[in-house]
């Protein structure tokens, strides 16, 4: 643009030294009026153009969206990961030894509590039940005959007719064989019940896994695992909060146990999702991991989630206390740590570096940095700059839920 200013100029002098040479007034004076226009022409050009660079600083602004900071309440959610476990896990195994003559189930059945299971030979202890009460009814007959002696012989030792000492013996005969009865009847007691253990029977309702023992096959008491029942509804899941989110959930949740949602999603096709509450908080903090062990009990009615399933778990803190938030979107990140966009009272870009207090997926809480009032930036800051005049746009507020 300069270079074709200067080439007019240039022009115009070269034609003022022609001009100069021309004798004939006539034709000098055409010349020099047509040098008056180009130079008018030249000198207006620039002017326009100069105003034109001039018009775009002083009245182009660059539209931003904003939103206005105010201090509300939110539901505040802290994210985990978990595992899932089985809130029961029983195994089976025999309370006597024996054969194993029987199995009543199939591997992956729902089972019941005190459904029968499995049967172990059981002649040998019905024997020891015929034999326990052959010896209770002999030794009854014994105390039976000791009692009538006792009572025979008591009125002669009153009457002076009988020695007192025989009377002493018959009443320690009789205190005897009240024992040996009430021993038989113990043994006897635990004989029928060797009996009703024959019988293996399950012990909380769940899933049974595969018979770990043939039929046929000696069984030792209470050494010999013959199965797994595993009680996956309701299910426990386990997860480790960091210190400070267990400082966080305590000082502030809105319920004694906090209420969790759990996902677990393989693809957008097979996703489950259910819900439950905490019901247990470690006392001590893992000194490897700086984390505290955490669990909650969870609904699985449809027994869609196995234990040992690794799950995304939402634990609900409150919704009771107002907070200054803003989106997570909007924070940027500089040398300094973390930082948003505000529009002043001058409508020109400012930068405020910020202090968090908590932050997830849905909302930033922000300790230090931002004040009711504000009018952070919320559409795109890339080319945006510190003092950088905006035409602002109130917009609404970009968290939701």
């Amino acid at each position: 643009m300069y270079f074709l200013f200067f080439l007019k100029v240039y022009y115009s002098i070269l034609l003022i030294i022609k001009i100069s040479k021309v004798k004939d007034m006539k034709l000098k004076k055409l010349f020099i009026f047509s040098l008056t226009i180009i130079t008018l022409v030249v000198f207006s050009a620039c002017s326009d153009k100069k105003e034109e660079q001039k018009l775009p600083l002083e009245e182009k602004k660059v539209k931003v969206d904003v939103h206005t900071i105010k201090k509300q309440t939110y539901p505040i959610w802290v994210n985990f990961s978990g595992k899932t476990e089985a809130f029961k896990d029983v195994s089976i195994t025999s309370r006597v030894t024996g054969e194993l003559k029987n199995r009543y189930f199939e591997a992956g059945d729902q089972v019941k509590k005190d459904q029968l299971l499995f049967k172990i030979d059981d002649i040998k202890y019905k024997n020891i039940v015929e034999q326990k009460e052959a010896s209770l009814q002999k030794d009854k007959a014994s105390l039976n005959l000791a009692i009538a002696n006792v009572k025979r012989y008591s009125p002669l030792v009153e009457k002076g007719l009988a020695p007192k000492e025989k009377l002493d013996q018959l009443i320690a005969e009789q205190k005897q064989l009240k024992a040996v009865v009430d021993a038989d009847i113990a043994t006897l007691k635990q004989a029928k019940l060797d009996v009703e253990y024959t019988e293996i029977k399950a012990t909380i309702d769940g899933v049974i896994g595969k018979p770990l023992v043939d039929i046929g096959n000696m069984i030792n008491a209470s050494s010999t695992e013959l199965a797994k029942v595993v009680q996956s509804n309701p299910l426990y899941t386990n997860f480790n909060p960091s210190t400070d989110e267990v400082s966080l959930i305590k000082k502030y949740k809105s319920e004694e146990k906090p209420k969790v949602e759990v996902i677990q999603s393989q693809n957008e096709y097979n996703t489950v999702k259910t819900t439950g509450y905490v019901d247990f908080i470690d006392s001590v903090t893992n000194e490897t991991t700086g984390t505290v062990a955490m669990r909650a009990i969870i609904n699985n009615d449809d027994n869609l989630l196995l234990p040992g399933t690794f799950v995304e778990i939402n634990l609900f803190i409150t919704d009771q206390i107002p907070v200054i938030a803003i989106s997570p979107n909007n924070l940027g990140q500089n040398q300094l740590g973390p930082y948003v966009l505000v529009v002043n009272a001058e409508n020109k870009i400012e930068t405020r570096q910020l202090k968090l207090n908590y932050s997830n997926n849905d909302l930033v809480i922000i300790s230090e940095g931002l004040q009711e009032g504000d009018k952070v930036v919320v559409s795109d800051i890339t080319k945006l700059r510190n003092s950088m005049s905006v035409e602002a746009t109130q917009v609404a507020n970009p968290i939701k839920f």
